[in-house]
C-alpha cells in the first residue's frame, strides 16, 4: 500500500507473528503505528506466494534435491490450568532445498528420464508397461564409461 510506510509493515507482521490480539493490531493501525489486520494478510499471503515461486523455480532444475524431515516438539505450559488441557505436543515437518554438489550438470541425469518411465511410483505407466524389477547393477550399464589408454575405466 502506497499510504503505508516499511516500518508499519513490518511491525504490523511482527504483530501478527507474536500472536497479538486482533483488537489491540486495529487499535494501532487506527493510531497510524501498523497497517490492518488485512493489509497483514494480504502481505503474509504475498510473501508466501514469492517465497514458493523462489523454492519451486531452482527445484525444477533437477539440479537442487529437496528434503523433508517429520519432527514433534512437546510445547508445555509453564502455568498448569483445569481449564487449559489441550494437547502440546506438535507434529512439524521442515523442508530443505539441497543443491548436487561436485559439478553435476543436466547431462550426468540423463537417465531420469529412463528411471521415470518405468518407475511403478509414476501414475501414468500401466503396470503392464513395467518390466522385470532391475537392481542397482543395471545402473551401471546406462552411462557405461570409455576405458582409458590402459585399458581401465573411471
Amino acid at each position: 500500500n502506497q499510504k503505508s510506510n516499511t516500518f508499519q509493515s513490518i511491525f504490523g507482521i511482527f504483530l501478527q507473528a507474536a500472536h497479538t490480539p486482533q483488537k489491540v493490531i486495529e487499535t494501532l493501525s487506527r493510531m497510524g503505528i501498523c497497517v490492518s489486520v488485512d493489509s497483514i494478510n494480504t502481505a503474509i499471503s504475498s510473501l508466501s506466494k514469492e517465497a514458493h515461486r523462489g523454492i519451486s523455480a531452482p527445484g525444477q532444475t533437477l539440479l537442487k534435491s529437496y528434503a523433508y524431515n517429520n519432527f514433534n516438539v512437546d510445547l508445555k505450559s509453564t502455568v498448569h490450568t483445569v481449564n487449559k488441557s489441550e494437547d502440546t505436543l506438535k507434529h512439524l515437518t521442515a523442508g530443505l532445498l539441497l543443491p548436487l554438489q561436485h559439478g553435476i550438470t543436466l547431462n550426468n541425469l540423463r537417465c531420469l528420464n529412463t528411471l521415470w518411465e518405468t518407475s511403478p511410483l509414476n501414475p501414468q505407466v500401466k503396470s503392464v508397461d513395467i518390466t522385470s524389477k532391475k537392481g542397482w547393477k543395471d545402473l551401471l550399464t546406462l552411462h557405461p564409461d570409455p576405458l582409458n589408454e590402459a585399458g581401465l575405466s573411471r
